[in-house]
């Protein structure tokens, strides 16, 4: 059991604490007045100005999402967890699940996915900064930064969280550099840490702006901002009429200083490729006087670590550009079986690293031959995770993109009952359409997230889910996303079905 108090009112009126009971799939908002629970190891609870107190249960979890239930923890710094689900590889925090403004409950657009020693984050919602403070999310882990859309609600957190990480940049220097004068023999930072930030053509010119017009610098980060161009609304709203598009421009008056501007075309199937490793092979090993380096798919490389990033355009508001996002990592290598190994003649060493890769090696004597097959454990699928920001439809390279996806984060803003002109109307999806389209692209798990700011009660995130099983037929688990929620992803990713290693998932079929 999870336990944490998100909020109080610092006066000398009693406390008002709105308190939610979340589960793996539903929130039950019950108003409470008076003192917190005293036993404070039994309810282990973080205090923010945020009016919620959030219990994650054991009990009373829904049909359809017993299986992902060990999975779901929390990333608020300071909480206990099982030691089993301390893992920080491969897992996705939810900072911000509102949509629009930031409500009582749950703040505008933010999604982390941790990697062990490096974060990406997709979006940065106002108030994002604040968010981040309490959780295990450290400003310096920020190297990568995901933009969907240039919508108030997806990018007005950004600046301050760019100045926050620059702050934290800082003081490492200065920490550095007294620990030199104190002849501790600390190296100095050689280079300023990168920040990455990728998203629709105007990135630029807002966070420029923003910076010149706030009497801000940038120097002590390096700072790449990559707009992706040539898509269907790449020029913004203005495109069809005949004022000058600001999006493209470019404004000498206010470039700064260690900012970088770089455009990122698509492909031909218009999917812009942000990164995309070598394929490991023997090559890779034979680097060094020692003759071996680690692979470049191992999970513990942490800020070395690259994965497969792509996006595609979704279909949300004419003019307004919007981008979705997966991350895949490379297919990672498979185990050794080390008792197995030392039993052939072999013990540990970097000839492992040659087996990983389907390679033969000598036993330690030199008298045999080891083969991968002897040794190799079974073999792990790469975990991926899409993000699909607003949206009234899906095109197909993003779709592409999605299938088979581990988790997919998929707004649900509206309802069945809002019908299909809201849709069109309005530029969001609902709920229903999320799990149809988890289901259709063999999801193993769809988290709905971006609620309105009435999604609190009980009552209201249950029929969401209700509508979200019902177009998914059972062929992925549903979840609801709440503000400091996290679902980790272990490796060889989610296998609720007990389906084969690259499976198409067509479950439900």
């Amino acid at each position: 059991m999870i336990n944490y108090c998100s909020s109080y009112h610092m006066s000398s009126m009693p406390r008002i604490l709105s308190r939610c009971h979340f589960t793996a799939g539903n929130i039950k908002l019950l108003n409470t007045t008076g003192k917190p629970r005293p036993n404070f190891k039994e309810y282990q609870r973080r205090f923010f100005m945020t009016h919620t107190y959030v219990e994650l249960l054991s009990k009373n979890i829904h049909s359809g999402t017993d299986l992902i239930k060990p999975y779901l923890r929390t990333c608020l710094t300071g909480t206990t967890q099982d030691d089993s689900l301390k893992n920080e590889e491969f897992a996705v925090s939810f900072i911000g699940t509102g949509g629009g403004s930031p409500g009582r409950h749950r703040n505008s657009s933010c999604t982390a996915l941790r990697l062990g020693g490096q974060t990406y984050l997709f979006d940065a919602g106002e108030g994002t900064q604040r968010q981040l403070a309490h959780t295990r999310i450290l400003p310096l882990s920020i190297n990568k930064i995901f933009i969907t859309q240039m919508h108030g609600d997806h990018v007005f957190g950004l600046v301050p969280l760019i100045l926050k990480i620059q702050s934290a940049a800082k003081a490492q220097l200065d920490e550095s550099l007294a620990a030199r004068r104190r002849g501790r023999g600390r190296r100095v930072l050689d280079r300023l840490p990168l920040l990455e930030i990728y998203g629709p053509p105007g990135l630029y010119n807002f966070i420029n702006m923003s910076i010149a017009l706030s009497c801000s610098k940038i120097n002590y980060l390096d700072m790449h901002i990559i707009e992706l161009v040539g898509g269907r609304n790449g020029l913004g709203p203005t495109a069809l009429s005949r004022k000058k598009s600001v999006f493209l421009q470019r404004y000498p008056e206010i470039d700064t200083p260690g900012i970088r501007r770089v455009f990122l075309e698509a492909n031909e199937d218009q999917v812009w490729i942000i990164d995309k490793p070598a394929t490991v092979n023997r090559d890779m090993l034979k680097k060094g006087e020692d003759g071996f380096n680690r692979l470049p798919n191992d999970v513990n490389l942490g800020k070395n670590r690259r994965l497969i990033i792509k996006a595609a355009e979704l279909d949300h508001l004419g003019g307004v550009q919007t981008f979705g996002y997966t991350v895949e990592e490379q297919t990672p290598p498979r185990n050794i079986d080390a008792k197995k190994a030392t039993a052939l003649g072999l013990k540990p060493s970097k000839k492992y690293s040659l087996l990983k890769m389907g390679e033969s090696v000598p036993t330690d004597d030199g008298t045999g031959v080891v083969e991968p097959e002897q040794v190799l454990l079974e073999e792990l699928r790469a975990r991926k995770l899409a993000v699909l920001s607003d949206h009234r439809r899906v095109p197909p390279p993003m779709a592409g993109l999605c299938r088979n996806a581990d988790l997919l984060v998929h707004e649900a803003t509206l309802t069945k009952e809002d019908g299909v002109d809201k849709i069109k109307i309005r530029g969001h999806n609902t709920a229903e359409n999320a799990g149809i389209f988890g289901g259709e692209m063999g999801c193993e798990v769809v988290a709905l997230n971006h609620f309105v700011s009435a999604a609190v009660s009980e009552d209201a995130i249950e029929t969401l889910l209700a509508e979200a099983r019902r177009g998914n037929r059972n062929r992925s688990q549903i979840i609801s996303s709440y503000d400091f929620m996290e679902v980790w992803i272990p490796r060889g990713g989610f296998n609720f079905y007990n389906l084969p290693l690259n499976s198409s998932k067509d479950k439900g079929k």
